[in-house]
């Protein structure tokens, strides 16, 4: 398996360490842990122009300062990589680790080497360290979670996901909508390698509403729109009672919850309630 791991010495990069050791992941992974120099949020002149255009609400005369300091944010970037390579190869001694240093936006560097080395999964902290770099940029997780080709494992620390994952085997939440993506979710837990104990809670969310306002006028429409959500019912079950049967085979603990509404919402509750380390 191949791991790109994004590191940028901040606490939220911390918990990646942490988060990984409960994530089930094999002692063949070869991890790349990638720090990203940002040479144009990283300036000095630039964040203080950021700062004043935001608070002025006009453009500052200091954005057309270009000062970069990219030997010094280099230099940032390779001491941060080497700290994590360090910290991923004490936590994992079988894994082939190595570090890389790439200069650039962090969202869009970390995808496209993610595309380069063919990676399985990339794994990033939930915030980075500038908080002007997310106010225009966006969230480098939250980029990457949306536009990567392969799957994103987003760590939070024990102070933001409320739950201390040293205490007891992991609890990993799954939301089962009968789709493709949601059977794959289901097959890779089934492949990585989990401690004694580990649960897994199938979360089987029903957002249709039943086409009352267009049987009178579009009876065969409503009829189309009925056989679908029945499908799609059929669709969900199956997988459950799938997921359930050999989840439990290679002994781990699923269960199931059944709700209707918003499933995004109604996903994040469950983890919190549950206490989920991981969705």
């Amino acid at each position: 398996m191949r791991i790109l791991i994004g590191y940028d010495g901040s606490a939220s990069s911390d918990a990646v360490f942490d988060d990984l050791r409960n994530a089930g992941l094999p002692p063949d992974t070869e991890a790349v842990v990638a720090s990203v120099g940002d040479l144009l949020m990283s300036s000095p002149s630039v964040q203080d122009a950021v700062v004043q255009a935001v608070t002025s609400r006009r453009a500052a005369a200091g954005l057309k300062r270009e000062q970069t300091h990219a030997e010094s944010v280099i230099e940032e970037a390779e001491t941060f990589a080497a700290l994590g390579r360090k910290r991923i190869q004490e936590l994992f001694p079988d894994w082939r680790v190595r570090s890389e240093v790439f200069t650039g936006t962090p969202a869009w560097v970390l995808i496209d080497v993610a595309d380069k080395l063919n990676a399985d999964l990339i794994v990033v902290g939930s915030q980075g360290r500038s908080a002007i770099d997310r106010l225009f940029l966006g969230s480098v997780s939250k980029r990457i979670a949306t536009d990567a080709r392969c799957s994103v494992r987003v760590a939070r620390s024990v102070e933001q996901n409320g739950t201390d994952q040293s205490t007891r085997p992991p609890r990993l939440l799954v939301g089962v909508d009968g789709s493709p993506d949601a059977e794959q979710a289901i097959f890779t837990i089934g492949q990585r390698v989990w401690p004694d104990g580990t649960e897994v809670r199938l979360v089987a969310i029903d957002d249709t509403a039943p086409p009352t306002s267009v049987i009178a006028r579009l009876p065969q429409a409503a009829a189309l729109i009925n056989s679908y959500m029945q499908t799609t019912e059929a669709r969900v079950a199956s997988m459950l009672d799938w997921a359930t049967e050999e989840l439990g085979n290679i002994g781990l603990k699923a269960s199931i919850f059944r709700e209707k509404g918003d499933p995004q919402q109604i996903l994040l509750d469950e983890a919190r309630k549950w206490r989920a380390d991981s969705i």
